[in-house]
């Protein structure tokens, strides 16, 4: 199965965010007005996980 270019964007944006992930994090757990903040957050989770499990073509079916 090859590697689609979504799922090099899928690992790109994993990469971002293993180093933003702490500052997120201090972010989120400073006040409790700042939780609205983890629904995007989720969001970027889910759509990585999405871009990154995406397969490629079967190369036999048109």
């Amino acid at each position: 199965m090859g590697m689609r270019w979504s799922n090099w964007v899928g690992f790109l944006m994993l990469v971002i965010f293993l180093f933003i992930h702490e500052p997120i994090w201090l972010f989120l757990s400073s006040d409790t007005t700042n939780i609205l903040w983890a629904i995007p957050v989720a969001a970027y989770v889910i759509a990585v996980a999405v871009l990154l499990t995406r397969g490629a073509p079967d190369p036999n079916r048109t």
